[in-house]
């Protein structure tokens, strides 16, 4: 464990952090309510066109960081999404030749038992995550990879992990919706953004959690799903990818702990109160918007709560080289 100096000290403590947090919430209008875990550790840096560009961290130096616009795109053709739901536990990855692979929060926990597999990218927008799994995260810090990460889960590594230990490259991406530091945006000036702005694709500015839409922009922002693989899906279509496998994308806690779980250590997960309402409705739209663009997106969960008209559901040994694949193939479809 790093050592930390008074302030970094300070500002880890409970009792501070939540009586700042509450200081902020009853001293600012109820539309920066979203800030209340930022301030006042966390100072974002834009640029011209109001792009984050960085963030600097209050009383200690974070590792370093790359804007998104400066990141190269450059997946050319199939791209794998690795999840944490149970059914990815079933996938025989050492038969599988991936090409370029994301995880998100414990999917690296898959090599443990599966060596060979290798992430190019990663996605964390869960402090809860980083500080209850401390061990986790340190094996993804020290992969050759790019993580991309909210302003708040970059102050929560930055006080957790020594920078020099931080051997990936680290990018930081904010929800349209609610900017770092900034109101939460109201629903006309989602519109009005996304009237104006092409790669903001709007569905729907007034749902009740919050905007549903799609960015084709991350750079500029990501609209929240109601789960980090939506997240990741923004970033990969961003990236280049053409086709998307989405891995363990099963989207239900009924189906037991995430696969590096116990039952008895489980974090807690909100999808079974998010999906019918906020979660389904964003996919089914996303799934869309993709066709139309030609980016086809296949689910290798036959357990996934999303139906086969949201993404084609194929089994994970479509993955197989064609020697290796058995020979009646594997679309499960209802």
């Amino acid at each position: 464990m790093p050592s930390f100096g008074l302030i970094p000290r300070l500002l880890r403590s409970r009792p501070l952090t939540k009586g700042l947090r509450y200081f902020y919430r009853y001293t600012r209008p109820r539309a920066y309510r979203h800030n209340e875990t930022l301030w006042p550790f966390v100072k974002p840096r834009r640029d011209a066109a109001g792009r984050l560009a960085g963030c600097e961290l209050r009383g200690m130096r974070g590792p370093a960081t790359t804007p998104l616009e400066q990141l190269a795109r450059s997946i050319r053709g199939d791209a794998h999404l690795i999840l944490s739901g149970p059914s990815v536990a079933q996938i025989d990855y050492a038969r599988c030749p991936l090409g370029v692979a994301m995880g998100v929060n414990g999917s690296i926990a898959l090599r443990r038992q599966q060596p060979t597999l290798r992430f190019d990218y990663y996605a964390m927008l869960d402090a809860g995550f980083v500080r209850r799994r401390r061990d986790l995260v340190a094996e993804v810090l020290a992969q050759d990879l790019t993580l991309f990460v909210t302003p708040e889960v970059y102050r929560w590594i930055a006080f957790l992990f020594d920078r020099e230990s931080v051997r990936c490259r680290i990018a930081l991406f904010e929800e349209v919706h609610q900017r770092a530091l900034r109101p939460r945006a109201r629903p006309e000036e989602l519109e009005a953004q996304s009237a104006a702005d092409p790669g903001l694709v709007l569905f729907d500015a007034r749902h009740p959690v919050h905007a549903h839409g799609f960015s084709l922009d991350p750079p500029r922002g990501l609209f929240g799903g109601g789960t980090v693989a939506y997240t990741a899906l923004q970033l990969l279509a961003w990236l280049g990818a053409k086709t998307v496998y989405l891995h363990g994308l099963d989207l239900t806690a009924a189906a037991g702990p995430r696969f590096y779980e116990s039952a008895a250590a489980q974090l807690p997960t909100a999808l079974d109160r998010q999906f019918p309402g906020h979660i389904e409705p964003a996919f089914r739209r996303a799934g869309r918007l993709l066709a139309e663009r030609g980016i086809k997106v296949y689910n290798l969960s036959p357990a996934s709560r999303l139906g086969g008209d949201v993404f084609e559901k194929r089994h994970w040994s479509c993955l197989l080289s064609p020697a290796a694949a058995p020979q009646t193939l594997v679309n499960v479809n209802p």
